[in-house]
């Protein structure tokens, strides 16, 4: 059992009316108008049903002249085996009530305590009971509503009443988690493209950042290489210079040690020329001397024969002869000591000349020294020598093809390595992301297939049992027909449709059009009455199952019902205008209007 009692007050046509219900199956009979289909929609209401607030205020339920209104559902919350079905609840009854007042408001209460519509679907849920459902309420007219149900709702619906929601749930879940790992997937792939594009881009700039770091080394390289190339051609050069000096200090001193060879030489030209002037005056004066005895001698008429006149003649001759060699010896030292003295002169002006060119050459040394020192600062500020230094103008056109090379490059961010390393490693992650979302999305659809497969293999068992019995019960109609699923291969479009043929015609789809009323509830109750073998829910109800029926039909129909209902534990409530049969453990319950107000009689048990 799962309703115990539904208490109605000032609801509807109803002052106040308690109706009870036992397990198995409860019939509702009487006339039309009578109050009813009132006691299902209550039901509804009390339990918080989607369906009772569609198309409807709530507050015209209110019975006409009250302001409020209150229904209430007593479930049997009574220990089984050995717990509650809902254990929150220590009571062998659950009293749900809703209240409707006049000005439009309501509210629940369970067992006096205010509860909110989503604890009460929680309460619901813990008895497997959805209001909702078509296939566990099918209130009046919806007998007609259900055959325009689209044939995925049909499905939805079948699923929800025999339990398989779980296995939709479970597929959902799955395609939920593949829709999320998709989308991380796309959007990792998305992040993956853009973070390639900048990694190319900044390898690119790396590159060059290394070839510039390179060439800017190489320029650094040549630079001291140039600096010191400098040094090592200011070095030749002070060499040559140095070199030069010393030889022209050389020449000096040559042409220094020639002037005091010729001074030596001009000094003793000199010393002969006045021993020579010296002599030859003392020959001049010994002529004169003589030159005057021989005068004096001729004065004296001494003969030329004479011995003293011979030798004076002889000795002034001889004088004679020594001047006249004097005098030629004279010429030719003075003609010496004119050429040295000349050569001197020379020497003298040529050692002047050099010593000048040594003093301008000695300032350019001192010059070229200082020069020097300061390419020598220079070059060791900007590093140490090389170990092979070649020559500036080799240098110099290594340097100009670096310097062009650098422009070509042209700006080169600082930050290219920093950025290359930093987008290395998030294209890295994101490879290595993509790669774990792709394996989760490899696992992800083989259970996803899996768990298709497992709801297809259930929802397949539950149609194949349905739809015997379904065609069992068209053959006692004088019909036949076929329950199917369409589109199983994919869950999303599945749907569940109801064939139906009557008096030996083939079966064709129950729809809203095709079929007479009468031959669209024969279809709809059989299927129903198929379905109830697999159905969860506690409890069960169709108003007006035989609306549009035959009597023929409506009695092999409740004859069905009699039959599939009996010794069940699950609880059934048929509402019918029309005249029953008794069976056994059937609870029926007669409803009629007295005076504007419904009662109720509970005729058997």
């Amino acid at each position: 059992m799962f309703i115990r009692e539904v208490i109605l007050e000032n609801f509807m046509s109803y002052e106040y009316g308690r109706i009870p219900l036992c397990s198995g199956l409860n019939i509702i009979c009487g006339p039309n108008g009578a109050g009813k289909s009132s006691i299902l929609l209550g039901i509804s209401i009390a339990l918080g049903a989607q369906y009772t607030e569609r198309g409807r205020r709530l507050r015209d339920l209110i019975r006409w002249g009250s302001k409020m209104s209150r229904v209430s559902v007593v479930i049997d919350n009574s220990i089984r085996g050995r717990s509650r079905p809902y254990p929150k609840i220590r009571s062998d009854t659950i009293r749900i009530s809703r209240y409707l007042r006049i000005d439009g408001s309501y509210w629940f209460e369970v067992n006096d305590v205010e509860y909110s519509r989503s604890e009460i679907q929680s309460i619901l849920k813990a008895f497997g009971f959805n209001p909702d459902n078509m296939l566990v309420i099918m209130h009046q007219n919806m007998v007609e509503e259900f055959a325009i149900v689209p044939p995925r709702d049909k499905l939805r619906l079948l699923e929800d009443a025999v339990g398989l929601t779980r296995y939709r749930e479970r597929v959902r879940d799955v395609k939920a988690r593949l829709e999320s790992v998709l989308r991380d997937e796309a959007e990792v792939n998305s992040m993956l493209e853009k973070a390639k594009a900048n990694l190319d881009y900044w390898r690119g700039e790396y590159e060059k950042l290394k070839v510039r770091n390179e060439l800017l080394m190489r320029k650094r390289e040549l630079e001291v290489e140039l600096a010191w190339s400098k040094v090592k051609r200011k070095s030749s050069s002070l060499n040559e210079l140095k070199s030069k000096i010393e030889s022209l200090r050389n020449r000096l001193k040559a042409l220094m040690d020639s002037h005091g060879k010729l001074e030596s030489e001009i000094k003793v030209l000199e010393g002969d020329i006045a021993n020579v002037e010296f002599e030859r005056r003392r020959l001049v004066d010994l002529m004169v001397e003589y030159a005057k005895i021989i005068g004096r001698l001729e004065a004296f008429n001494v003969s030329s024969t004479s011995d003293k006149f011979d030798d004076v003649i002889s000795k002034f001759s001889k004088f004679k002869v020594d001047f006249e060699g004097l005098c030629k010896r004279f010429e030719s030292l003075i003609k010496v000591y004119v050429d040295r003295v000349a050569s001197k002169s020379v020497l003298e002006y040529r050692i002047d000349d050099l010593s000048s060119e040594i003093k301008f050459r000695e300032r350019d040394l001192k010059s070229l020294e200082d020069e020097f020192k300061s390419i020598v600062a220079e070059a060791e500020a900007l590093g140490s020598a090389p170990s092979i230094v070649r020559g500036v103008d080799d240098v110099y056109s290594d340097l100009l093809v670096v310097n062009t090379r650098l422009e070509t490059l042209g700006e080169v961010s600082p930050e290219a390595e920093k950025m290359y390393n930093s987008f290395t490693s998030t294209f890295n992650d994101l490879v290595e992301r993509a790669r774990i979302l792709s394996e989760n999305r490899k696992m992800i659809l083989e259970e996803l297939k899996v768990r298709v497969e497992a709801w297809r293999k259930a929802i397949s068992d539950i149609i194949s049992g349905i739809n015997s019995i379904y065609r069992g019960i068209l053959i006692g109609l004088d019909a036949d027909g076929i329950v199917r699923i369409t589109n199983s291969d994919d869950i999303d479009n599945a749907g569940l449709e109801i064939l139906v043929g009557f008096k030996g015609s083939k079966p064709i789809l129950l729809d809203g059009y095709s079929q007479s009323g009468g031959e669209r509830t024969i279809a709809i109750i059989s299927f129903l009455l198929a379905s109830q073998k697999f159905i969860k829910s506690p409890f069960r109800a169709v108003d007006e199952f035989d609306v549009h029926m035959d009597p023929r039909n409506r009695e092999t129909i409740f004859k069905n019902i009699l039959s599939f209902f009996k010794g069940e534990e699950a609880q059934y409530l048929a509402i019918t205008p029309s005249p029953i049969i008794v069976g056994e453990n059937v609870n029926v319950i007669f409803v009629q209007n007295v005076g504007g107000k419904s009662e109720v009689k509970v005729v058997s048990k």
